[in-house]
């Protein structure tokens, strides 16, 4: 057996080995399952499910590779029939007998495909010159000094109203 010209080195006394990555059990999965399923409402019944403690779960699913997984999931079956079947019940909707169900649809529809109405409400504008300027810096460094005391030497700003048209 020829040796390689490559060879690992050892481990360092006091290395820490590089951290596993968790698989997902059996029985996790099967909690995953039923909870994404809609079988299992809590993680009690998810547990009983899957044939396992409710403690069981409930660790798992603050692990962040469970996290992972179920995030996936999710993502997956809301890519697949969920969002085709949410696309019909949105369409049926939309022919509701309700003119209140219908236009609510209606106005989803639109707007999930770009075109929303103008918004109403308050225009802020951000570039708005302030009237006033109010300078709150001293000079104050002997004791018994207080703000607007003519001895502090603040600085005195000098204003002219501005006219506001109506």
């Amino acid at each position: 057996m020829q040796k390689s010209n490559h060879p690992v080195p050892a481990p360092t006394k006091g290395a820490i080995p590089p951290a596993k990555k968790k698989g997902l059990t059996k029985k996790v999965r099967a909690a995953i399952d039923a909870l994404i399923a809609g079988r299992a409402k809590t993680h009690e019944e998810a547990a009983a499910i899957a044939g396992c403690a409710r403690e069981s779960v409930s660790r798992a699913l603050k692990r962040p590779e469970v996290l992972e997984e179920i995030r996936l999931r999710v993502e997956q079956q809301l890519k697949g029939k969920t969002l085709a079947r949410a696309a019909g019940k949105l369409d049926q909707l939309i022919d509701a007998n309700s003119e209140n169900v219908a236009f609510r649809a209606t106005e989803l529809a639109l707007g999930l495909n770009g075109y929303r109405p103008p918004q109403q409400g308050t225009t802020v504008q951000t570039n708005v010159n302030v009237g006033w300027m109010i300078d709150l810096r001293t000079n104050a460094d002997g004791p018994g000094q207080r703000l607007g005391d003519s001895t502090v030497g603040g600085t005195i700003i000098d204003a002219e109203p501005v006219e506001q048209s109506e």
